[in-house]
């Protein structure tokens, strides 16, 4: 187990890597010779359409997105969750959702559903053998909206920031402009399938990238920017009473040393600037990431029951924020 745990990591960083030396290019200006430093990266940003997915006659369909890196990506251990609960609930997730469907691409195409929304189960993240928090989600939408279908559109990029790739000097990035792209290309797709895609909600997790104290300055204004264009460039799918930004905090894991805090404070700060801002801190949910794989922990992901419960959050925000709605 701890031998296929490196290398898959490995292998995901040799891929990362790659992506980033072969992407960064001069089109964003070198503003000076310290950490702020732009790139823009070579993005694919080949989507296929959904051909299997059927008509949908017409209705309003809710529509989350989760968005982030690694640990929205699913970085998470299933053997360890398999380990760490009944065979009765392992089943239950393993079995899947049907009446949560996702579509994802993770890590620049380094996973997909290959445009199809599928049951979420435990093979939606980075790679076989691990697991994002969409399951948890899942568990949750599925349970609060028992009689209607829940589309998740799910893009991460595992290690990247958003100072330096979500955005580019402080405007939409290449990560930012390939995930709208993603996004529109399946909303469009559904919308040319008789679906009214509505989006409730976008669930963030991301942050670890930015924990220099530079990037780290720059946090909340780059968030401000970045959920400004979000909502903007979303603005055709927006339930009427607009899209949920649900903020998970970062770890206080060495990797997210030595500015953890001064992320985690941006993120609570931006969420007082609107109702539909929310916030919540997984250090004060205890949440941890030292504990497997057992002997060699991976510091920088959710051990497999915190990954589950932190899917679980988000979901039971998304359905408190439906609640909350006019007309609701």
């Amino acid at each position: 187990m701890a031998l296929k745990r490196i290398i898959a990591v490995a292998l995901l960083w040799i891929t990362l890597i790659g992506l980033t030396m072969s992407g960064c290019q001069s089109n964003c200006a070198v503003e000076s010779a310290t950490e702020d430093v732009t790139y823009w990266l070579n993005m694919n940003t080949d989507y296929p359409a959904d051909e299997s997915l059927p008509d949908g006659l017409g209705k309003s369909v809710k529509v989350i997105l989760l968005l982030g890196q690694s640990n929205a990506t699913g970085s998470s251990i299933t053997a360890y969750l398999e380990k760490n609960i009944s065979r009765e609930q392992f089943a239950y997730y393993e079995n899947g959702f049907e009446s949560v469907k996702i579509n994802y691409c993770l890590d620049d195409h380094n996973a997909t559903s290959d445009g199809r929304f599928l049951p979420v189960d435990l093979t939606c993240g980075a790679t076989d053998g691990f697991f994002g928090p969409e399951v948890g989600m899942a568990e949750v939408l599925s349970e609060a909206f028992p009689n209607e279908t829940v589309y998740i559109l799910k893009y991460t990029m595992s290690g990247y920031s958003l100072h330096h790739h979500w955005l580019c000097g402080g405007q939409r990035g290449s990560v930012y402009e390939a995930c709208m792209r993603f996004l529109t290309t399946h909303l469009e797709d559904m919308k040319a399938k008789n679906y009214e895609p509505r989006i409730g909600a976008i669930c963030w997790m991301q942050g670890e990238s930015d924990t220099t104290d530079f990037k780290a300055s720059h946090y909340y204004d780059n968030q401000v920017a970045f959920v400004s264009y979000l909502r903007e460039d979303l603005a055709a799918y927006a339930e009427e009473s607009g899209i949920c930004f649900i903020d998970a905090g970062i770890s206080n894991s060495p990797y997210c040393e030595p500015a953890y805090p001064a992320i985690n404070q941006a993120k609570e700060d931006f969420s007082k600037l609107s109702d539909l801002n929310l916030y919540f801190s997984t250090i004060d949910m205890g949440l941890t990431i030292h504990k497997e794989p057992e002997g060699e922990p991976d510091w920088g992901h959710y051990d497999s029951l915190s990954e589950l419960e932190l899917g679980r959050k988000f979901g039971q925000l998304i359905v408190g924020s439906y609640a909350e709605r006019p007309g609701k």
